[in-house]
């Protein structure tokens, strides 16, 4: 999965030399924590909603409507200049590395020079839900396998046989050994007693979660 089919395109951006008044009223009005920066078409800087907070922090509180104008800071006095972006080509998988272990809110993305959209946690969240297809009623199912091919395809099939759609699979590590692994497994039914009943006669290792549907 590509960065560049789940970011958000032509994301609102503010310049350098704007007050952080018009950065705020941005981020009021269209709901978003993040702005790239740009200048003369170049990626230059990104502004946080917790950078503005910060400046009210300081004493030098942004002005709401109505409010008597204090001198307002531009942009360029608040930005983190030091971005980390990505490509379209990337993957989602390096995006959700770089946001969690930079503790980002969102990263740029850049094709060359060229801003042209911009991913955010919220847009990592929703892409896995997607993959997962965890948003519905279903089934949870997780088996453990032996590190085999042929003992996966023969899951699968016992899954084909039952008449039951395969929504979503998810292949980790065993905790208890490197040569198991678990499958979860997410169906399109709600009868998990039918489901790992016919796993077990099969001579499946089924976890027992305490509760069939999701």
């Amino acid at each position: 999965m590509l960065v560049g089919k789940r970011m958000t395109r032509d994301p609102k951006t503010v310049g350098p030399d704007d007050p952080l008044t018009r950065a705020a009223d941005i981020m009021r009005k269209f709901r978003i924590n993040h702005l790239p920066v740009v200048e003369e078409g170049k990626l230059v800087g990104i502004l946080s909603d917790t950078d503005l907070r910060n400046v009210s922090l300081t004493g030098e509180r942004i002005a709401g409507p109505g409010e008597p104008q204090v001198r307002d800071r531009h942009v360029r006095e608040v930005m983190i200049q030091e971005v980390w972006s990505l490509t379209p080509e990337d993957s989602v998988e390096d995006a959700l590395l770089i946001i969690q272990r930079k503790k980002f809110g969102a990263l740029p993305v850049l094709a060359g020079d060229r801003l042209v959209g911009i991913i955010t946690k919220i847009d990592l969240i929703n892409a896995f839900i997607d993959v997962l297809d965890i948003d519905g009623v279903g089934l949870r199912v997780e088996v453990v396998l032996p590190r085999s091919l042929g003992r996966f395809e023969e899951l699968l099939g016992v899954v084909r046989e039952l008449g039951v759609e395969l929504r979503s699979c998810l292949i980790t590590q065993e905790t208890k050994g490197a040569d198991r692994m678990v499958v979860l497994l997410r169906l399109d039914t709600v009868n998990g007693p039918m489901v790992r009943g016919a796993l077990r006669a099969k001579k499946f290792e089924v976890l027992d979660p305490g509760t069939d549907s999701l």
